[in-house]
């Protein structure tokens, strides 16, 4: 298992020329599901990072599928008192450990950011979007909503992989 992710944002000219000079790293160009033209490229190698920019988040913990595919979401909470901060690693530590998964979820990725340790990342892939709205109304994420909040600088990114057609 990988112990590490990172992620560069950049324009298709650039990320793409990196997925050109690595064929052999799983990079993966993705493309923002809600702002359109904001492009991502994710390494999900687990090796030392070939980005001049990258944003590292270290693996606490997965569950599920290591193909990625379908819609990509990261849930990012920070700013969590010492407390808040335990609930939240056992309520994630926890969901990690529950059967089932919910429906359409591929994997999950529960991540802490290198270098802010207290930037707490929830990366979630499904078959479709739709799926991840399912699930942040269903029973299975309600163990998280205490955190969804300003206070807490909860906020998400949701990408789909990008397609040239698509531009």
């Amino acid at each position: 298992m990988i112990t590490r992710i990172s992620i560069t944002y950049g324009t298709k000219q650039v990320l793409s020329k990196l997925q050109t000079r690595y064929p052999d790293r799983k990079l993966l160009l993705l493309d923002s599901s809600t702002s359109g033209e904001q492009l991502a490229l994710l390494d999900v190698s687990g090796q030392e990072s070939v980005f001049s920019s990258p944003i590292h988040y270290d693996i606490k913990g997965h569950r599920g599928t290591t193909d990625w595919q379908g819609f990509i979401n990261f849930i990012y909470i920070d700013n969590l008192s010492p407390d808040d901060q335990k609930v939240f690693n056992s309520k994630a530590n926890h969901f990690l450990t529950t059967d089932p998964m919910p429906e359409g979820m591929r994997s999950i990725y529960f991540m802490k950011d290198e270098k802010n340790r207290s930037n707490n990342i929830l990366l979630t892939t499904w078959e479709k979007s739709d799926d991840f709205t399912y699930w942040k109304k269903n029973d299975s994420f309600t163990p998280f909503n205490y955190f969804l909040s300003s206070q807490n600088n909860y906020h998400e990114a949701s990408y789909h992989f990008f397609k040239p057609e698509d531009k």
